[in-house]
């Protein structure tokens, strides 16, 4: 058996590959002009295409045909009237994607990472709205995050990514509008037995071995068992992390209309916190004292720490009762524990109205929770074909429920951090020293701060939901897609140590619609409408609930599939609104009057152009706009930390049929245009760009790779938030060995 990443004899034809890289990807862009045979007197050309279409994987290529995301149903993208996008498990290893926001940087409409690797969560801005603790999702249900309690997945335990960009709140209930990251799990494969083992080795000193074994004990029952033991340090000195995964499965054919799946999985950090919030003077600008490195860390090493155990347990269950009905039940169980200390900058002393003749001293604050999250998930599916008359229709109906419990301890009060040794609350980022004894003071009193002064609070969210969607086809041709739903959702926070509570109820209707047109030539316009809602989870000066935050979107597009090559190419215009977005007079009332309207248009190619050669490249342009808001300062500028332009390209090449049978060089470029650190437009944020690089040889079956990300070694800020500023990830070089079998 070949190695598990490259692409099987069983599907393509290996050909000699006359072409160079270059002119292979300028012919991959021309789309009109490519064929499997560009004239009679050319060598033949390789038509890769893929055999398979699961819309949950595995894939072999670049390429996803299938999701099932934007419908809950097998539906292909090209005649989903949405923009979709697959992120397969062959892109997140060419790339050695180390985590799920690394493996979408070469996805459209998405700015991954904002604020550089972090460790307790993946960040998003999609379509121009902040997905952070929102919208995603493993195996079809949330994965429900608040706050610092917050799931993160592992990409060498899954299949594939999947991303419906906008509103999907029909058939997911409360969503922000930027859309669903789906993760896909890497499961049981019936009649296969196989086994993949990878050591790394990479900068900061990474240390990775990782298992991935599957095969049958029966013809109908059949395992697999993913598992992964990492160390690693990070940019920033003495910032450490360390991680164990493992993630047991089993999948079961009670007949050939009856499938249980039961995925398991269990994950420990035992790490430092890596983000690094830095003061704007010094990082974004230029202090006194210079530019603050990038590896010295804001925080005591020795005192900081984020423990976080996460463990799940859930099943896939389907039945198919004849050709015409099937129900399918997703659930799973979640656990979460979570101990957390991580220091923060303030601000400079001097501006803070202490003395500090350096003028380079800062005051440290302390963020701090620890507490346990369950959460508990079910979504029921039943699905109906039928025809009335020349219509076909796929009927689904489903009822959903959603649950979150969260009981935690936190310092209510800011903390100041301290020397024990020294009593000084000084520290200078430019000549750092770390203190072997920490305190916590009060800043108003004085005070010290201990355990005992921890606040207890509990959370808890409930969402029962209903929906029902028509997907018709006429004629093989013309696609529309109708969705109605409705949610009950529930949520209360109680400060147990103040007394305070508050609970918020909403139930709302929202609605989907969308038009396709496919085709023969491989051409599918569409347009579509979908609504979203978001639960704000405050009160107002009555103690009434807040209205949620609710919105639209407006999308036109065309995707093409070309014949000649096993390829997807997509164009997207879309409009989207939030209203109803929650602020606070001057006397501390709620008030909902926020609005923000992002206007855009997405560019994707996805192909794999040959046997060789894979390619992905996509740009968006988006216009953001704040039309509402309490500072009528802020209205008309662009919300902060938001680019409006994204690109990105990456080709893969690997030589067949030559003396360089087994090498494959991969290239690729990111762009992320400026933004700014508020909602006023006076702190602006460059723009960058970044090279990525992979070189690898596979012999037999043994594969040897080295990857390097920022190749260039970009020192870059990659956000601002406020008077807090980020720096970017520099140079990853990961180097491994993989064997398959």
């Amino acid at each position: 058996m070949l190695l598990k990443n490259q692409r099987m004899d069983a599907f393509v034809s290996h050909g000699c590959i006359k072409k160079s890289l270059a002119t292979a990807v300028i012919m991959g862009l021309m789309v009109n002009s490519v064929s499997a045979n560009t004239n009679e007197n050319s060598e033949q050309e390789v038509v890769v295409t893929a055999e398979f279409s699961n819309p949950i994987g595995p894939d072999f290529g670049y390429v996803g045909e299938n999701s099932m995301t934007a419908t809950k149903t097998d539906m292909p993208i090209s005649k989903t009237p949405r923009a979709v996008s697959v992120v397969t498990r062959e892109q997140m290893d060419d790339r050695a994607s180390v985590s799920v926001a690394d493996a979408l940087q070469y996805t459209p409409s998405i700015q991954a990472n904002f604020y550089g690797e972090d460790n307790k969560q993946d960040w998003f801005v999609i379509r121009g709205f902040n997905q952070a603790n929102n919208g995603l999702y493993q195996d079809g249900t949330r994965l429900d995050s608040a706050g610092f309690y917050t799931y993160q997945a592992d990409t060498f335990g899954l299949e594939r990514v999947e991303i419906l960009r906008g509103p999907a709140s029909v058939l997911y209930g409360q969503n922000p509008p930027g859309g669903v990251i789906n993760l896909i799990s890497k499961r049981p494969q019936h009649s296969e037995s196989f086994g993949f083992v990878s050591v790394e080795y990479g900068s900061n000193d990474r240390k990775q071995l990782s298992l991935d074994l599957g095969g049958e004990i029966t013809d109908d029952v059949a395992w697999r068992l993913v598992a992964l033991g990492r160390q690693n340090g990070t940019d920033v000195d003495n910032i450490e992390a360390e991680r164990i995964y493992l993630a047991p499965s089993v999948s079961v054919n009670f007949s050939d209309n009856t499938n249980l799946t039961v995925l398991a999985s269990y994950q420990k950090d035992d790490s430092d916190p890596y983000l690094q919030f830095l003061p704007m003077e010094g990082s974004l600008t230029e202090h006194e004292n210079g530019f603050i490195s990038d590896d010295v860390a804001i925080g005591n090493p020795d005192y900081e720490k984020f423990e976080r155990t996460q463990a799940a347990l859930g099943y896939e269950f389907s039945h198919k009762f004849n050709e015409s009905v099937q129900f399918a039940q997703s659930v799973r169980y979640s656990q979460l524990d979570i101990d957390l200390k991580q220091m923060y900058a303030i601000g400079y002393a001097h501006d803070l109205g202490q003395t500090d003749p350096t003028e380079a001293n800062i005051l440290r604050g302390l963020t701090s929770e620890k507490g346990k999250s369950k959460s508990f998930s079910a979504d029921n599916r039943l699905i109906y074909n039928f025809n009335t008359g020349e219509l076909e229709h796929t009927l689904l109906s489903g009822i959903d429920y959603r649950w979150l419990d969260i009981k935690g301890q936190s310092f209510g009060d800011r903390v100041l951090i301290a020397d024990g040794n020294t009593g000084s609350i000084f520290f200078n980022p430019y000549d750092p020293s770390y203190t072997d004894n920490v305190v916590l003071l009060n800043p108003t009193t004085g005070l010290l701060v201990t355990d005992a002064d921890r606040e207890t609070t509990t959370s808890e969210r409930h969402q029962l939901g209903g929906y029902l969607q028509d997907q018709m086809i006429f004629n093989d041709a013309l696609a529309v897609t109708l969705g109605v739903r409705f949610d009950d959702t529930k949520s209360t926070y109680e400060n147990k140590s103040t007394n305070k509570k508050q609970v918020v109820s909403n139930q709302e209707w929202t609605k989907s619609a969308g038009v396709a047109y496919i085709f023969e030539n491989g051409l599918t316009p569409y347009i579509n409408y979908a609504e979203h809602f978001q639960p704000v989870l405050k009160l107002d000066k009555n103690d009434n609930s807040a209205k949620p935050e609710r919105g639209n979107q407006f999308e036109v597009g065309l995707k093409y599939l070309p014949a000649s090559f096993d390829g997807s190419f997509n164009a997207a215009l879309f409009q989207i609104n939030k209203k109803n977005m929650a602020t606070t007079d001057a006397a501390g009332d709620l008030l909902q009057i926020g609005e923000v309207e992002n206007t855009g248009i997405e560019l994707e190619a996805v192909a794999n152009i040959t046997s060789g050669l894979s390619l992905v490249a996509n740009a968006t342009f988006m216009d953001t706009e704040i039309i509402k808001d309490i500072n009528s300062a802020n209205v008309g500028n662009r919300p902060a930390q938001v680019a409006n332009t994204l690109g990105s390209v990456w080709a893969n090449y690997r030589f067949f049929g030559s003396s360089l049978e087994g090498l494959a060089i991969g290239v690729g470029g990111r762009y992320v245009g400026e933004t700014y650190a508020g909602n006023i437009e006076t702190t602006k944020v460059p723009d960058f760009a970044l090279m990525d690089a992979t070189v690898s040889y596979t012999i037999n079956n043994m594969k040897i790779q080295v990857a390097a990300k920022n190749l260039m070694d970009k020192e870059y800020v990659s956000t601002c938030a406020s008077a807090n500023c980020y720096y970017g990830n520099r140079r990853n070089v990961i180097a491994s060995l993989s064997y398959a079998w």
